[in-house]
């Protein structure tokens, strides 16, 4: 029993096709209620499941759900399901936890184990060594839960696509750039050139007082030789403001409430330029 303890690169064609699915996708979606009871592997029927409610309010962790299915004569494939709040906290969990690596199998003792990460939830599939299980017969169990998307969160495509760098994004659910956050955050890294940069949203609307909680912590500074955006945070990332090389950032709360901030080794003029790009395409999105 499982135990609690890209990037995007692609051609324009398939930009745009994601760009597409993300509109269509956008559209508020009701809610289709699980009948746990009745989740099947193929045509076989679990042992009674066993579900279990969390109700810590310190973990995002709301529900584990765990399926025994007797494939053959000697051989269970055992489920469990990690069900979260949200996406987000499923995906920060699955992404920086340590405990997964993806579509590869993990061996753990006799045992392989395999996981998939779709919309709230975690899926870990266990079962014998010697008996391998497609990875697709896994998959096609996943997509039966209602409403199954998988992927990324949307909200990735509101981000800047030109120069984003390979394989570094990540979200962030309780810390932002050293600062305690009571909202999460998307981050995903940009390089042109010898120039590099981040850009991170909110993952969904901020009220202003935890904007204001996180922001009155950061190392708030003055450009020289800039005017101000009276709504934008302008700060440092290492304290040093008149240092030659020195991590600049910009942040604000946008009209609606999401958060947008870009910080990087920049000068004044090129961050700003960067920032209000972001900005733009986040608060155009509808997600």
């Amino acid at each position: 029993m499982f135990k609690i303890g890209k990037f995007l690169r692609a051609g324009s064609f398939a930009l745009l096709t994601a760009i597409g699915a993300a509109m269509i996708g956008c559209q508020e979606e009701e809610i289709v209620p699980v009948d746990y009871n009745d989740i099947r592997y193929k045509s076989i029927r679990s042992t009674t499941p066993e579900i279990k409610e969390l109700n810590n309010p310190d973990t995002s962790l709301t529900k584990i759900i765990s399926y025994h299915y007797p494939v053959t004569v000697g051989d269970t494939l055992d489920v469990t399901i990690m069900e979260f709040q949200s996406d987000v906290y499923a995906l920060d969990y699955y992404m920086n936890s340590g405990k997964f690596q993806g579509s590869a199998p993990i061996l753990r003792g006799d045992y392989l184990e395999q996981s998939f990460r779709a919309d709230e939830r975690i899926f870990i599939f266990r079962h014998d060594s010697f008996r391998r299980y497609e990875r697709s017969d896994l998959e096609n169990f996943v997509r039966k839960f209602p409403g199954y998307r998988g992927g990324f969160p949307q909200a990735f495509l509101s981000l800047p696509f030109e120069h984003r760098e390979q394989g570094r994004t990540s979200i962030q659910t309780k810390y932002f750039l050293g600062v305690e956050s009571k909202f999460p955050v998307l981050v995903q890294s940009y390089r042109d050139g010898g120039l590099r940069w981040n850009v991170a949203r909110s993952w969904d609307l901020v009220s202003p007082e935890s904007f204001e909680a996180w922001a009155q912590n950061l190392h708030k500074t003055k450009p020289k030789g800039m005017p101000m955006d009276n709504e934008c945070v302008y700060f440092t990332v290492d304290g040093f403001a008149d240092a030659e090389f020195v991590s600049r950032g910009m942040a604000k709360q946008l009209a609606g409430g999401r958060v947008v901030v870009v910080w990087g080794y920049l000068d004044w003029f090129d961050l700003e330029r960067k920032f209000f790009n972001a900005a733009d395409r986040v608060f155009e999105a509808r997600y």
